[in-house]
């Protein structure tokens, strides 16, 4: 037994003709009567009776009527409740981030997002840039962030969110010392702590001998806060630092542009499958992030 033959059932009790049975369901009219048919077949009783050119039902086929309805209402429900959850799922956003804009830059602007769009779930992947932009082509995510710095995958677009500096932090309980690190042959000199993943300091990092190494940017800080270690650092993990654990202060490294020929500014970009369809949330998403990167260029 099937929903349509069951809902042809319902139909003839209503119209008491195939063809329009057959016009309401957009079938041809031999299929409805192979589907009657099949029905009586099935049940091992006659459900339809011809009178006077009409279709009528016998008192079998009134009998299974009202099941026929429940049936189908219940048919119904189960593709509501499907809808329903693939609905929920649209407004489900996964975002990838590298070290710096997944610690430091999103947080704060996800939980605005998040204000605005209460009904969207969020969820943030900090990986390694590798990681992400394989996520990113497999579809498992909606957006990535990646710096200027990292290849872009095939089949994606970029568009800038912010722009970062690269400089030194040390603690600012030494912060009346001079630090002599002006040139690369003074790195040497001092201390350093640094931070072990794939990230926009990679080129200036790779100066050091360090005595500390860790994946994380939070360590990285405390260990140099917390005595008189050096390291490199992203000026936007230290913008706004609220801790009540040691602290630091970030410092240009004025020779940076001579350190492998690098910069010590990079861009953020928020990178995005090209020429995919985009669901309302997402592309509410992007256009609050273009919004966000108005407000940091001004």
């Amino acid at each position: 037994m099937n929903i349509l033959k069951l809902r042809i059932l319902m139909l003839i009790d209503k119209f008491h003709k195939a063809t329009d049975v057959a016009e309401a369901l957009q079938i041809k009219q031999p299929t409805v009567s192979f589907h009657m048919k099949s029905l009586e077949k099935e049940m091992g009783v006659s459900l339809y009776s011809l009178q006077q050119g009409r279709i009528m039902l016998t008192e079998a086929g009134k009998r299974m009527l009202p099941y026929a309805k429940q049936i189908i209402s219940l048919e119904q429900e189960a593709r509501q409740a499907v809808d329903e959850l693939a609905e929920e799922s649209q407004v489900l956003l996964q975002l990838g981030a590298e070290s710096i804009s997944g610690t430091y830059l999103l947080p704060s602007i996800l939980a605005k997002f998040a204000q605005q769009f209460p009904e969207c779930r969020i969820r943030l992947e900090i990986q390694p840039p590798d990681t992400i932009k394989q996520m990113l082509q497999q579809g498992e995510l909606d957006f990535v962030f990646l710096d200027d710095r990292d290849p872009l995958p095939e089949h994606t677009a970029a568009e800038v969110v912010t722009s970062d500096r690269i400089g030194i932090i040390r603690s600012k309980n030494n912060a009346s010392k001079a630090v002599d690190v002006y040139r690369p042959d003074m790195l040497d000199n001092h201390t350093w702590v640094k931070y072990s993943g794939a990230s926009a300091i990679d080129a200036h990092s790779s100066l050091l001998k360090p005595n500390l190494e860790t994946n994380s940017w939070e360590a990285v800080k405390q260990a140099v806060g917390g005595g008189e270690a050096l390291a490199f650092f992203p000026a936007c993990g230290v913008q706004n630092d609220n801790s009540s654990g040691p602290t630091v202060e970030w410092l240009p490294y004025t020779e940076a542009t001579e350190v492998d020929r690098q910069s010590d500014c990079y861009l953020i970009n928020i990178v995005y499958q090209r020429d995919t369809h985009q669901s309302m949330i997402q592309q509410a998403f992007l256009n609050f992030m273009r919004q966000e990167a108005q407000k940091f260029k001004n």
